[in-house]
């Protein structure tokens, strides 16, 4: 869309040569502003950029009497919007990869479902080899994601007792595999 396609469709008056006269007269002092802000110099070249389109979309009212002031204040305020665009956007990515990673975005549902079958046949055998208290520690921790307090409160046992029953259990199971570590 062109400037000229947005004149008539917003009803609002774009002035280039209004801000390029701007620019060319108070560009120095412009620049000073945002480096003084911004000390990133690609950052600070995108916000120089923003800032004459900020112009060119809102000129200076005819009534100012010290532009630099009034430029200053503009710049501010650019760059304060700009810092909350980032930051807005940062957090967005941060949520975004976050639930990514807790939803396994890596996996397809198909190969989740795989994954939930197979341990589950695991955690049946598990049931069958170890005796029954392992077994049932070992099954609440993984199967069911309970912590150690939860699986005592439920057993009617210690914490302590349930670690032990974890740690027995998990060590019959590298033998019964012949996986090596104990």
């Amino acid at each position: 869309m062109f400037i000229q396609d947005m004149d008539t469709n917003n009803h609002r008056k774009f002035d280039v040569a209004a801000a390029a006269e701007v620019f060319l007269d108070h560009k120095d002092f412009i620049r000073g502003v945002i480096c003084f802000h911004v000390q990133d110099e690609d950052y600070a070249d995108d916000l120089f950029q923003d800032f004459f389109l900020s112009l060119v979309c809102n000129p200076l009212p005819r009534s100012i009497q010290n532009i630099e002031s009034y430029l200053y204040k503009a710049i501010t305020n650019d760059i304060i919007d700009a810092i909350h665009r980032k930051e807005k956007h940062r957090n967005c990515l941060r949520q975004y990869r976050e639930r990514s990673s807790l939803n396994g975005s890596q996996k397809t549902p198909a190969e989740a479902v795989l994954e939930m079958e197979q341990i589950d046949r695991v955690l049946d055998l598990i049931e069958k080899r170890l005796p029954r208290t392992e077994a049932c520690a070992v099954c609440l921790q993984y199967r069911e994601g309970h912590d150690a307090r939860e699986i005592a409160g439920r057993m009617n046992v210690g914490i302590a007792t349930v670690r032990g029953y974890v740690s027995e259990g998990l060590s019959r199971i590298r033998r019964l595999l012949g996986i090596k570590g104990d």
